[in-house]
């Protein structure tokens, strides 16, 4: 996730980093205006911006972007070569390297069609933080909360939860309630018994209020 925001999202906004994006397009699918007094770029028709060279691409139905600033995007979807991002809109602030998601629908290689009503993406840290609603196919999830290192492969899920594992379910009940999800060879090791790294999580969580 991390190559994926600020390759596409920084590169997009024509920062000055040399041939690396030499092959970075955007299609726009109307209409592309530059406001010169605001300096922002709009595809009010959307369009879809490709990094050839990282493979990286991002097709909304509309696009505005500030040079250093910000990017701005509704009925999105966001792909790189190990997630997917779809989402009702994104608003990524550039010179904090984070993005605010609306009715996000998330898949990698841990997660099945993630979704919550919102969330918070740190691209320096890559960690994704998930409230309102959240629910997941695969594995099988519900929560209030739920705060993912991407990089680690570990969650946990921050109040009330159900998780489901064949006949087993685990529940947890109330705003204390906690459980540590951990991906490793093909499987999820979930437990309420929380070690040490899980504290780090919560405070991710806490970034998303």
């Amino acid at each position: 996730m991390k190559r994926l925001a600020w390759t596409l999202l920084l590169g997009l906004v024509g920062l000055a980093l040399g041939a690396r994006f030499a092959t970075f397009s955007v299609e726009p699918f109307g209409a592309q205006r530059l406001d010169l007094d605001t300096g922002v770029t709009t595809l009010p028709q959307g369009g879809i911006l490709t990094d050839n060279e990282n493979g990286l691409r991002l097709k909304a139905a509309y696009i505005a972007y500030k040079e250093g600033s910000f990017v701005r995007a509704r009925e999105v979807e966001l792909l790189s070569e190990k997630e997917r991002f779809v989402a009702a809109s994104l608003e990524h602030d550039i010179p904090k390297q984070q993005a605010l998601f609306q009715d996000l629908l998330f898949a990698n290689a841990d997660f099945q069609d993630l979704r919550a009503d919102r969330a918070l993406a740190l691209f320096e840290e890559e960690v994704v933080v998930l409230k309102g609603r959240v629910q997941a196919k695969s594995p099988r999830l519900q929560a209030e909360t739920l705060a993912v290192d991407l990089k680690a492969r570990e969650a946990l899920a921050l109040g009330s939860f159900t998780y489901q594992e064949g006949k087993a379910t685990l529940r947890g009940q109330g705003k204390d309630a906690r459980l540590y999800l951990r991906f490793a060879g093909g499987k999820v090791q979930a437990t309420t018994k929380l070690p040490a790294q899980a504290a780090r999580l919560e405070a991710y969580a806490k970034r998303l209020p």
